[in-house]
């Protein structure tokens, strides 16, 4: 029987029980390689690539892009190379494989795979540009006679900059894989300045200028719009807001600085105590789904990160089994995956709790939609100086607000304010964590 490797569509949440292909990375009949990003799907919170199993070429793809398909189902095969002539194989006949990159310079001038000698075992960039190059030789014309626009390999992230900032991807010097144009490239402000006078003077585009006043989101923003939108109207929310005096959290921060490798932030902190929190309070730390209440085990905390293409909460799993540096050392990383669009299915899930700051910003205080299928989420402002009364004196103190946003389905009020009793008496007096 011939050994094949399928590609299902991945379980991409408790509350989930299908998932859209969003976008293939590789078409039917083309080489990859286990471990490459293979396809794009849609989850209830992101858009995650999903990673080839193995080697060998992609075959029998059933799901096209946009289609909804159960978790579960088999959506593709990769045959192995070797056996790709097999009887039963699906091709007939000898399959050219091809990167990524090859198959698209193929396509957009209209060239069939198996017209190009590899030097290698598949066709690559430098085949495609060698055959090319030798059919103009010799015919003095263009291969294609009406070719499709040429589209200059980027990420997703760098065409959207290059559409929002007017520059053409075929004048940037790509730094990414095979050329490809990263959204880094188009991040200096020289570059980005002299593209645009590039673009200008050469008259690409010969229509007149007009001002938009509708901007056009994202997917991920479109995702992010969709289940804030689902949550609030959905879910009983209500509301407990207090202030804390921060005098004793600063100065935490400040030793924890001195003694860690890692730069230590409030949220750090913040993520140790609301873990050390949900110990004691296990009721928080739980989903309501299909009608039931859901104590979760573990405790994996979300951080809330604004990305330019919109909300992501990537997450620090088993938080309370963690030390400060620790945190800290995986929130830096989280946050520069989730800023870079490098964040995979794995940093997503399983969140038990939300942690969402805003004090970085100057905000105050504001509160937050809860982030499903979560019971709660906390919102922080900054920690700023304000007179208060202490014991009968007028003193000035530093002082934190903090809301935390509830799912009445899960947690009544008695219990809310239980919690966060415990997380003000942390705040206050850091030194309970050795009693915890």
């Amino acid at each position: 029987m011939l050994a094949t490797n399928e590609v299902i569509m991945p379980v991409l949440g408790m509350n989930q029980d299908s998932g859209k292909v969003v976008r293939w990375l590789a078409t039917e009949g083309q080489s990859v390689q286990q471990g490459e990003p293979l396809l794009e799907v849609e989850t209830d919170k992101a858009i995650a690539e999903i990673e080839a199993p193995a080697s060998g070429v992609l075959s029998m793809v059933s799901a096209r892009e946009g289609d909804d398909v159960p978790v579960g189902r088999v959506i593709a095969v990769i045959l192995p190379v070797g056996q790709i002539d097999s009887p039963v194989s699906v091709k007939k006949k000898p399959v050219v494989t091809a990167s990524p990159l090859a198959a698209r310079m193929a396509a957009e001038h209209q060239l069939k795979l198996e017209m190009i000698r590899p030097e290698g075992g598949r066709v690559e960039k430098n085949d495609v540009l060698a055959y090319l190059k030798t059919h103009e030789q010799a015919s003095g014309i263009p291969l294609a006679v009406n070719p499709q626009p040429r589209r200059v390999p980027a990420s997703p992230k760098a065409r959207r900059l290059a559409l929002e900032k007017g520059i053409d991807l075929s004048l940037v010097q790509g730094s990414g894989p095979e050329g490809a144009v990263l959204a880094g490239d188009l991040l200096d402000s020289q570059t980005v300045s002299s593209l645009q006078a590039a673009v200008s003077n050469a008259s690409l585009v010969s229509h007149p200028k007009r001002i938009e006043t509708q901007l056009a989101g994202s997917r991920m923003w479109e995702i992010m719009a969709d289940r804030m939108t689902a949550t609030w109207t959905s879910t009983p929310h209500f509301f407990l807001l207090r202030e804390v005096v921060a005098t004793r959290f600063v100065t935490w921060k400040e030793i924890a600085n001195k003694k860690s490798s890692s730069k230590i932030t409030f949220t750090d902190l913040l993520v140790k105590l609301v873990a050390t929190c949900l110990r004691k309070h296990p009721r928080i730390n739980a989903h309501y789904y299909d009608g039931k209440i859901q104590l979760v085990s573990d405790v994996n905390i979300g951080i809330a990160v604004a990305a330019e293409d919109g909300l992501v909460v990537p997450v620090i799993r088993k938080a309370d089994e963690l030390n400060i540096s620790e945190i800290a050392a995986q929130r830096l990383e989280l946050v520069a995956k989730a800023r870079a669009g490098r964040l995979h299915l794995d940093d997503i899930v399983d969140g038990t709790f939300t942690i969402s700051n805003l004090g970085m910003y100057g905000v105050d205080a504001f509160l937050a939609i809860l982030n499903p299928p979560q019971a709660a989420i906390l919102a922080t402002g900054r920690i700023a100086e304000r007179v208060v009364p202490i014991q009968g004196e007028i003193a000035i103190r530093p002082m934190l607000s903090m809301s935390l946003s509830l799912d009445h389905r899960v947690v009544d009020g008695a219990r809310g304010a239980q919690f966060l009793e415990t997380l003000v008496d942390l705040i206050e007096e850091p030194l309970g964590l050795i009693s915890e």
